[in-house]
């Protein structure tokens, strides 16, 4: 009798640790819920109608369409125009990120030295990110204007003749890349910055005692540590110049021609200039596609 009552005990708690676990998922349900069924709501339900649409021959001027596969897809990647966007795109992200990521890292180690006048500096560096895309692109419309722009007129100073900045094939993308790289180079700024504030100080003390130099403890020291900061960036700064948009539209619309129409210009002029709405998602979806190696590089990125 004493040796059943001392297992009564043990049997309860047994009993009671499933109940505990379902109650903590019961729970952890409660709270995740919200969060999948907003997943669920903007991002898979649209990319499944998305795929879907792809599959059809829809267009906004029919309301009916009928099933075609991949014939979508096979037009795109047999249409010249895809090809040139694709062109653009890999153009205007090369030189964008060979500009803003060195500059933004020079701009960082500046500000991390806490010079005296530093906060002023890093305040003012940080003026472009409070502008909108649209604001940004009118704004260098105007001073790029080959007739009355504020840059030819501080060149017609200096004795060089007018350019035009933006009816010319090969200065309408530097344009696009300069405008881009003076709004975004601050936000590469603000994470190389948090990356130098966050190094440990003992590799650091360690090439001091050494008898480092400073280029050395950079080339050797600071930059690798920063290595897992790059790629974010890299990863970043990638996804948004070949989702830019606002500024190529404002400025030269793609032109001159089709100079400057990256992917998702094209992808708007699909859906809302040629109509083609099936066209339009399937070139969405494969811009997805073509994006998802940039996750396994920022999750490399994490890991390390």
């Amino acid at each position: 009798m004493s040796t059943a009552r001392q297992e009564l005990p043990t049997l309860n708690a047994a009993i009671g640790q499933p109940r505990a676990a379902r109650t903590r998922r019961s729970f952890s349900a409660a709270y995740l819920g919200p969060g999948w069924l907003l997943l669920l709501g903007v991002v898979l339900i649209p990319l499944a109608l998305g795929l879907w649409i792809s599959l059809r021959n829809g267009s906004l001027l029919s309301p009916s369409s009928t099933f075609v596969g991949v014939d979508n897809y096979r037009r795109l990647l047999t249409s010249r125009l895809f090809w040139d966007a694709v062109k653009v795109t890999a153009v205007i992200s090369a030189l964008s990120l060979a500009i803003q990521l060195p500059l933004g890292f020079l701009l960082a180690v500046v500000v991390h030295r806490e010079l005296r006048g530093t906060r002023f500096f890093q305040s003012s560096l940080l003026m472009p990110l409070l502008l909108t895309p649209v604001a940004v692109g009118l704004m260098w419309r105007l001073m790029l204007n080959v007739d009355n722009g504020v840059v030819d007129g501080v060149l017609g100073v200096l004795g060089v003749d007018p350019i035009d900045w933006l009816g010319d094939r090969t200065m309408a993308v530097v344009s696009v890349v300069v405008v881009d790289s003076w709004q975004n180079t601050p936000f590469v700024m603000l994470l190389m910055l948090a990356g130098l504030q966050s190094l440990p100080v003992g590799p650091l003390e360690a090439a001091h005692v050494d008898g480092a130099s400073t280029v050395q403890i950079y080339r050797y020291v600071i930059l690798p540590l920063l290595a897992p900061v790059a790629l974010v960036v890299v990863m970043i700064r990638v996804i948004e110049s070949v989702k830019l948009f606002d500024i190529i539209y404002i400025l030269t619309s793609g032109g001159p021609g089709t100079a400057t129409q990256n992917l998702s210009l094209l992808d708007y002029r699909l859906g809302f200039t040629f109509l083609s709405t099936s066209q339009a998602a399937a070139l969405g979806v494969m811009i997805t596609i073509a994006l998802v190696p940039l996750y396994r590089l920022w999750k490399r990125a994490n890991e390390r």
